[in-house]
Parts: C-alpha cells; sequence; structure tokens
C-alpha cells in the first residue's frame, strides 16, 4: 500500500470524532420508552374522542348526527398534540440544544390543551359529563401525556465515548509511533456509520409524508359541514342545534372522496415502499404526495368551503372541522412532495428533468379534479324533462328527503303533498315541513337544492299539514284525526320553536299555542285538506266542506263564509276547482262529479266490472279514485291503484304516459304543473309534471269500452224487471240517540238508504258513534255503538220508521275492541268484531258469539233469513250456521271466473263482488253485471244481467222488500218485479 493512503494522524482523529459525533445523533433519534408510551396514549386519545359512545350517558363525545358535545374539538386535539410533539421532536434530532426546550415547551402544551378540553366538557351542564368514560380518558390520557412530556424534557441520553477519556490520552500524543494498520482498520470500521446516518436522513421524507397521509386519511372520519341550526331538532331541546355530515355523507362529493381516498392510499403505500426500496420508489412518493395535496386543497377551497351564506336567524352551513384538518394535511403534502422535487432539480440528480415533468403534470391534473368533481356547492338542480313525462323532483327514500348537501328531512304526514307548499302569491319558493322527532317537525326551507330549517314544531302524535306561506308567516292545518280537534294556524318564520299540539286550553276557552302564533279558525274533526291551481285551499270534515281563496288567510275569518256546496254529495267531501271553473268534488266513498262551466254535472264512479280494462269513459274502466285534482286549463287529474289518468276538456280518458300507479295524492299547481304523491316499493316520491296543463291534451286516448263496460248504452229489452232512475234521494237524521233512546243523535258521514214513516226512501244519516251498520232489507238500519252507561258492553239499535228498539249485548268485549261489519235481515244482525268473533243478535234480546277462523273480507259478510250467515274469508265464500259450522259454497282461486262463468269449477270463481240477503232471504251476489243466488254448494242461479235492466258497475246494493236499489253516485236506480 502506498504510503499517501494510509490514514495520517490527523485524518483519523478527524474521522475518529465524526464517528462519535454520528453515534450521538443516532443515540439521541433512537426511540426511547417516552416516545413509545406518548404515541400509545395519542392513540387512546383519539379512540376514547372518535369512537362514538352510548346516547343514554348524555355525553357521547362523537357522533356525526345531531345533538353534539360543546369542547370535542378540544378534546380530538389532545392527540394531535402529541402527535405533533413527537413529530418536532424527530425533527430537531441534530439540533441538541434546542430538542430540551422543544420538549417542555409540549408539556406546556399538553396541559393547556387537557385543562382546555376538561374545561369545555364539564361546564355544559351536563351530569354524564363528569363520568363518561370517553371524557375520562380523554383528561387521563392528556395527563399523562403532560407528565411523560415534563419528564422526557428534563432527561438527556448520554451516548458511549468512541474515544478514550481524556485523562487516559498521553498529553504528547504526537511523540508516541502511529500504528497505522490499526488505525486505518478502526477507519474502514467506522466509515459505514458515517454512510448508514446519510441514508437515515432519506427516511425522514417518507415517514413526514406517510404520516401526513395517514392523518388525512383518518380526518375523513370527523365532520366536514356543520348546519348551524338554532332550532331545537331533537328532544333533548337546547342541547341540540348542530347536524354534522361526515365526507361520505355528502352524495355530492363521492367521487371526489373517492380521487382523494385513492390517491391517499396510493401515497402510504409509496411511503412504504420507500423504506424497503429507497430510490425506485422515491419519485413515486413525491409524485402521489403532490397529488393528493392538490386534490385536498383545490376541492375544499373550490367547493366545501363556498357554502349558502347564513340567513337572518342564523341558520347555515360551515366548514366543518375534519375539512379544516384535512386541508392543512393537503398543504404540507404538496409542500413536502414540492421542496423534495424542488432540492432533487437543484442538485441536478440523474433525471430531475422527467421527475420535474411528471410532478407538474400531476399537479395540474390534480388541481382540474379538484375543481371539477366535487359538487358540493353546485348551482340550482335543473332536471332534464321529456315532454309529457314525469320526473322525480324529489326522491324521499324510505320517507327522507336527502338534499345535495347531505341534509336529511323526514316526511312524516300521511299525504306527502301535505308536506310540500310553495307561497300563496305564487312568488318563488318551496317549503318542507318534515318530522323531526316522534312528536314534532321543523319547516324548512328548500332553497337552491338546499333544506334550511325555520321553525321547530311541537304538534303531538298528529303531524300537521303544511298549506304555504305568506307574509313570512306560515299558514298550517294542525290537529284533526278521528274526533280530535283541528286549528287553522298561522306561525311567524322568526320563531325558534312553537307548540301547535292543541292539548291545553286557556281560562277564556281558546286553545293554547305559542304567542304570536295566530289561531285563524278552529273545528272539530275529521279535518282534511287539498290545495287546488285557483290558488284555494279546500278543508272537508263529517258534513260540511269549506274553500278559503289563499289571500282569505287573516285573523277574524269566520269559516261559515267560506262554505260550499257544489253538488249532490259535496258537503263533507273534497272538492277541486280550476281558474276556469271547473269543478269535481266526491259524492261517495269511490264515486266522482265533474261540472264544467255552463255544463250539468257528469257522475264519475270510477268503478266498472271486474275485467273492464281503462277506457275512453272514465265510468266504464276499473278505475279506483284515490286522488284527483283540476288544473289551470281544466282537465282533471285522477289517480289510484290503476296507471294515472286525466280527462280533458273534450270528455275522454287519457293515460299518462310512462304508467305511473300507486298514486295517493295529487295536486295541481298555478303554475300549470301537477305532483303527484307515489309509495313505490314502500319509499315515498313525489314526482312533477311541468307542463303537465298544457301537454295532457296530447296523451293517448283509452280505447272504446267493451259492450259489457259501457256504461252509456242503456240496456234494453221486455224482462221480468223494470229498471227506473229515481229522483234525488234527499238526506234524513235518525229521531234517535246512538243508543236508541228519544232524542237526537250526531250524525256522521256514513249513509244508508231506508224508508221514512211514509215509506219514501232516505238516505239516513248513522251516528258518528256507530261502529257498524246494516240495513234490514225491509227498509230499516242496524247499527252497533258503545254503552254509555257500560262502556265494556256494546248495544245493537234497530232503527225502523216506527221507533228504534236496543239489544245490548251481556258479555264485555276487550279494551279499544270495536265491530268492524255487520250484515241484517228483519230483527236479526251478526257482527264481525277484532279477534275472529261474530256475534248473532235476535230475533228479540237474544245475542251469541261464535268464533271462526279466516280473515273476513271488507263487506264480506250476510246476515239471511234463516238466522244462518254468509261470510267471504280469504277466496271463499261460507255459509256459517249458528253453532259455527262453517260450509264452503264456492270460490278459492285468488283469481278466478266470474260466478257467471259457464263450465268452470266452483273453487275456480271469484267471490270479488256485493253479497247480501235477497228478497228472499237467501243468499244472493252481485258482481258488477249480474244478480246470482246461491243455493247450495257449487250451486249457482244466475237470477238476471245487463239485458234485463241490472246496472253496471254499482256502488252498493240495497234490498227493501222485494226491490232492489243500486247506487252509483248519488244516483239511485230501483230495479223491480214486474210481477
Amino acid at each position: 500500500m502506498p504510503l499517501r493512503d494510509l490514514p495520517t494522524e490527523s485524518k483519523a482523529a478527524a474521522a475518529l470524532l465524526r464517528t462519535e459525533e454520528l453515534e450521538h445523533r443516532r443515540t439521541l433519534r433512537r426511540t426511547q420508552w417516552q416516545s413509545a408510551a406518548l404515541a400509545c396514549l395519542a392513540v387512546a386519545a383519539t379512540v376514547a374522542v372518535l369512537i362514538p359512545g352510548s346516547a343514554s350517558t348524555g355525553c357521547y363525545l362523537w357522533r356525526a348526527t345531531t345533538q353534539p358535545v360543546s369542547g370535542r374539538g378540544a378534546a380530538l386535539a389532545v392527540s394531535i398534540t402529541v402527535l405533533a410533539l413527537l413529530l418536532a421532536d424527530r425533527l430537531c434530532a441534530d439540533r441538541i440544544w434546542l430538542r430540551p426546550q422543544v420538549r417542555g415547551w409540549g408539556a406546556v402544551a399538553l396541559v393547556v390543551v387537557t385543562g382546555a378540553a376538561w374545561v369545555g366538557l364539564a361546564t355544559q351542564g351536563r351530569t354524564g359529563c363528569s363520568t363518561s368514560p370517553a371524557v375520562i380518558g380523554v383528561v387521563v390520557c392528556g395527563g399523562l401525556a403532560s407528565s411523560i412530556a415534563a419528564y422526557w424534557a428534563t432527561r438527556s441520553p448520554a451516548p458511549p465515548a468512541l474515544l478514550a477519556a481524556p485523562s487516559d490520552v498521553t498529553e504528547n500524543s504526537s511523540e508516541e509511533p502511529l500504528d497505522q494498520t490499526q488505525l486505518r482498520a478502526a477507519f474502514l470500521r467506522l466509515s459505514p456509520v458515517a454512510e448508514n446516518s446519510a441514508d437515515l436522513r432519506t427516511t425522514i421524507e417518507p415517514i413526514l409524508i406517510g404520516t401526513l397521509a395517514a392523518l388525512l386519511l383518518a380526518s375523513t372520519v370527523l365532520p366536514w359541514r356543520d348546519l348551524l341550526d338554532p332550532v331545537a331538532l331533537g328532544p333533548t331541546g337546547s342541547e341540540a342545534g348542530v347536524a354534522r355530515v361526515q365526507l361520505w355523507e355528502i352524495p355530492s362529493a363521492e367521487a371526489w372522496a373517492v380521487v382523494l381516498v385513492v390517491t391517499t392510499l396510493a401515497t402510504l403505500c409509496a411511503a412504504l415502499a420507500t423504506l424497503i426500496v429507497p430510490k425506485p420508489a422515491q419519485l413515486v412518493l413525491r409524485v402521489t404526495a403532490v397529488a393528493t395535496g392538490a386534490v385536498v386543497v383545490a376541492g375544499i377551497l373550490s367547493a366545501f368551503v363556498q357554502l349558502p351564506p347564513r340567513l337572518s336567524d342564523g341558520v347555515g352551513y360551515r366548514v366543518g372541522v375534519g375539512a379544516w384538518f384535512a386541508l392543512a394535511f393537503g398543504v404540507l403534502l404538496l409542500a413536502l412532495g414540492a421542496t423534495a422535487t424542488a432540492l432533487s432539480v437543484r442538485r441536478r440528480a440523474p433525471g430531475w428533468s422527467l421527475r420535474l415533468v411528471l410532478v407538474a403534470v400531476t399537479c395540474l391534473a390534480a388541481v382540474g379534479a379538484g375543481l371539477l368533481v366535487p359538487a358540493a356547492a353546485a348551482p340550482e338542480y335543473r332536471p332534464v324533462v321529456a315532454a309529457g313525462a314525469p320526473h322525480r323532483l324529489l326522491d324521499l327514500q324510505g320517507g327522507q328527503l336527502v338534499d345535495r348537501l347531505g341534509m336529511r328531512v323526514a316526511i312524516g304526514t300521511s299525504d306527502p303533498l301535505d308536506s310540500i307548499a310553495g307561497t300563496f302569491d305564487g312568488t318563488p319558493g318551496q317549503w318542507l315541513l318534515g318530522r323531526t322527532g316522534s312528536e314534532g317537525s321543523t319547516l324548512f326551507e328548500y332553497r337552491d337544492g338546499v333544506a334550511l330549517p325555520r321553525v321547530a314544531l311541537s304538534h303531538g302524535v298528529t303531524p300537521p299539514a303544511l298549506l304555504g306561506v305568506m307574509d313570512n308567516r306560515m299558514v298550517l292545518l294542525a290537529g284533526g284525526p278521528g274526533n280530535r280537534p283541528w286549528a287553522i294556524l298561522s306561525v311567524p318564520l322568526t320563531l325558534v320553536a312553537a307548540d301547535i299540539s292543541l292539548s291545553h286550553k286557556n281560562a277564556d276557552g281558546s286553545y293554547y299555542v305559542t304567542p304570536d302564533v295566530d289561531v285563524l279558525a278552529t273545528g272539530q274533526g275529521p279535518a282534511l285538506t287539498h290545495r287546488n291551481a285557483d290558488r284555494s285551499v279546500v278543508f272537508w270534515g263529517s258534513s260540511s266542506t269549506w274553500q278559503i281563496p289563499a289571500n282569505e288567510f287573516r285573523r277574524g275569518m269566520v269559516l261559515k263564509d267560506f262554505l260550499v256546496d257544489p253538488g249532490p254529495g259535496g258537503p263533507g267531501n273534497a272538492v277541486s276547482t280550476g281558474p276556469d271553473g271547473t269543478t269535481a268534488w266526491r259524492t261517495s266513498q269511490t264515486g266522482l262529479a265533474l261540472l264544467r262551466p255552463g255544463g250539468v254535472p257528469q257522475q264519475l264512479t270510477g268503478v266498472a266490472p271486474a275485467g273492464c280494462l281503462l277506457s275512453k269513459d272514465a265510468a266504464s274502466s276499473s278505475l279506483t279514485v284515490e286522488a284527483f285534482a283540476v288544473d289551470v286549463r281544466g282537465n282533471l287529474w285522477l289517480g289510484g291503484s290503476s296507471p294515472t289518468s286525466v280527462i280533458t276538456p273534450d270528455g275522454v280518458l287519457r293515460e299518462l304516459p310512462g304508467g305511473t300507479a300507486g298514486v295517493d295524492s295529487v295536486e295541481a299547481r298555478p303554475d300549470g304543473s301537477v305532483l303527484l304523491g307515489v309509495s313505490p316499493g314502500g319509499g315515498d316520491q313525489i314526482l312533477e309534471i311541468t307542463d303537465a296543463a298544457a301537454s295532457a291534451g296530447s296523451y293517448p286516448a283509452a280505447p272504446e269500452p267493451t259492450a259489457r263496460c259501457d256504461r252509456r248504452t242503456p240496456a234494453d229489452g221486455n224482462t221480468q224487471y223494470r229498471a227506473t232512475v229515481l229522483p234525488t234521494v234527499r238526506p234524513a237524521e235518525p229521531s234517535v240517540t246512538a243508543e236508541g233512546q228519544p232524542g237526537k243523535a250526531d250524525p256522521g258521514t256514513g249513509m244508508q238508504l231506508g224508508l221514512d214513516a211514509h215509506g219514501k226512501l232516505i238516505r239516513l244519516r248513522v251516528p258518528n258513534a256507530a261502529h257498524a251498520w246494516a240495513p234490514d232489507g225491509l227498509g230499516g238500519v242496524w247499527w252497533t255503538v258503545a254503552s254509555r252507561s257500560n262502556p265494556s258492553a256494546e248495544v245493537a239499535v234497530h232503527w225502523t220508521a216506527a221507533g228504534a228498539e236496543a239489544v245490548r249485548d251481556p258479555r264485555p268485549v276487550a279494551p279499544n275492541q270495536r265491530g268492524e261489519f255487520a250484515a241484517a235481515a228483519g230483527g236479526r244482525l251478526v257482527t264481525a268484531i277484532s279477534g275472529q268473533f261474530y256475534n248473532f243478535y235476535g230475533p228479540g234480546p237474544q245475542v251469541s258469539r261464535i268464533q271462526l277462523k279466516g280473515a273476513l273480507k271488507q263487506d264480506g259478510l250476510v246476515q239471511l233469513g234463516s238466522g244462518d250467515a254468509a261470510m267471504v274469508l280469504g277466496e271463499r265464500l261460507v255459509h256459517v250456521s249458528h253453532d259455527g259450522k262453517a260450509t264452503t259454497l264456492l270460490g278459492g282461486a285468488t283469481s278466478g271466473w266470474p260466478i257467471t262463468a259457464t263450465g268452470v269449477a266452483a273453487d275456480q270463481w271469484t267471490t270479488d263482488g256485493n253479497w247480501f240477503a235477497g228478497p228472499d232471504g237467501r243468499l244472493w251476489g252481485y258482481d258488477g253485471s249480474h244478480l246470482v243466488r246461491v243455493d247450495g254448494p257449487g250451486k249457482v242461479t244466475v237470477i238476471a244481467g245487463p239485458a234485463q235492466g241490472v246496472p253496471q258497475a254499482a256502488d252498493q246494493v240495497t234490498v227493501i222488500g222485494k226491490a232492489l236499489y243500486f247506487e252509483l253516485g248519488t244516483d239511485v236506480v230501483r230495479l223491480e218485479p214486474t210481477r
């Protein structure tokens, strides 16, 4: 070896000193028990804050819904402060003099943050915050971390010296000979130490970037948006006020969230790969770090920060703590990636130009994704509408509306359209009344696709119906189910909460409501409502209908000034009017009448014989009308279980394109649009036809009805029966109380044909308290009612023109048990009560009870003159004797043939139709087309059909003496034998 290659004494000494310094720094960087303990405490504090606790404690720290706990941000800052202390200690490892100061100030910061968290949690007045395991965990972790950090700051590890102590070194070392071989061996042994220290410096970058990526990923579980709501949304009242939404609960930001997570995971994987294979993975690490930071920064600044401004009452959105943390982590990732790339370019490392281009292109692409992909503050929703076809306005999945900012509004009323209303004066505005509690609702302003809460309402178990908004006040109908009171209220939008339960009264007898709430009108239930296209609102109850223009809702209004009676059957039924004067109203449970300006009322029953398809004539179509509305051009919209249809002014029934069925509410709006409320698959939807009034005439017309179903063609032929259309039958009230005593009963909405003292046909108003009622076949009516003197007993009242008789059931009934169906024949009555029990009354005071298994169909009970009964149980027609013995007469198939079909087995006949005791006291049936008599099991005799004058598609059949009376809406047709 040449002498010049041997290490000199000065070089060897420098190498040894340098090695000692490197070993000292390595010792300082080495993870000690304090670092591991602080890391564990940070994880424990994070778990205590983020994991949702039990709501029963009253102080669960985290739940991304409503009723948050104040001070949990400071609680989360405990773990973040610990992580920041560990990171700062690692970054200043080479500065021995700075490290104790960092640890000391870190201990002070931990004490301050822990104290702030404890004060914020313990001073809220919640008793659960002093004993909550989550709160105790945060405070304990913070206190331990503060103690460990303080102890750490006072201790500095002493690395072992590589050189001998100064006392062991001879003062004049230059005079001693230098062993060149040993010195070279020491030099070669210590050289790798210096090289490893350089490698250690390269691991700081991936560790730091990986840590930031992990924190960024964890920030997605924090709230990214807070809804500031001074309204009490929950049952705890004042503890509510903020609804928090996580990143994954924002539907419009899902695509951007996926991009964010993909780039973050790629950064984490690259950081791990860099620790294993340093050089090949460094380029990927810097590119993904820059991409992640650019996506986060651009997305948050362009979308999530641009939220709707606050309203005057303090309601609005703000960016949540999760978005702010993510923004901070994104800025750090972007800075680290850009700085590392800039240093690589400055050193002119091999391939620096390629790295610069890749990082720049990735950054631009990520910025573009952040600007374009998220849509958390997108413009107002404007759906594409196909001409004449409905589109979805609001998707109330499972009864909840989700707006494009993630706000959930529960629509809790029976009629979806009662929860959505506009302004009375026609100005732009959409208002929602959604359930936010078992006995509470909140009025939301639906503006720019965002549901902003305005007023919280406490209404009891019955939700109100929103009618509209005018003069910064909302008008609604509160109460009204069954026989409960109802009121039309005007509630100012400036209130935070209002009580409209109508459960208390003031000293003057008026209902108690929150001050500043105006009671415009009151009444006794039932009460229903409907909005019309002419900007009027219709209310109807048991016997009255009021139609109030939108500009007449004011204090001092008198309901009787707005009474309407459009025609026979109108009072106490729904009415819909259009601006041109076209009026439609219900005449019975299934009947409709339509009156056009200058015309005569046209009866629409909406019911046809089985097998009659939709046809040009609405009354000859199998169409059960659940809801109806007249639009601004006089079109009558019909909705129900059948496909939605519309009757245009030319009298033609047209089916809505798309076959929308299952509609339970229809509203025609003044702007010409029509809203349909449907419930597909159990979830609620509201469909809007924006050009409904203009496009209805272009819908395809239904075909002509078949001869069997055509009600416009009168029956002809000379038979033993004569059909007569009777004049209008007047309504009358019984002259006895509900229990059959002399007096006057409170009449209800139910009516039954009977004969008065002069033998004239009347419509008897059955008392409101009656459970079930039925004609006796001789002109009288039976009904059942709970006894006032003994509420556990039931009384059967037999009313005739000569008076009334009462039969008391001696057997007690279960609580809330009431008669469901009834049938009578002369002095006999049979009633079906819940629990598959049947009561047989008569003759005289006799009462007996039997139990029979099987589900009784509606109106499927018949009292025969012999004292036996007939019942439709499921799909079978059964004859039942007094002792409970049952014999199947016919039926059994779920979808069978009409009973008039020949060559078909009796068990294949359908039991659909009306069954009653005929004029001869035997079992008769009417299937909407023919009259038949059942003579025994499988034995059916056809008595008469359309050719003999039997009306088609009648609503009800009543036997009085030898004649049969068919009700078609308000029309009554009498069929009587000629001999």
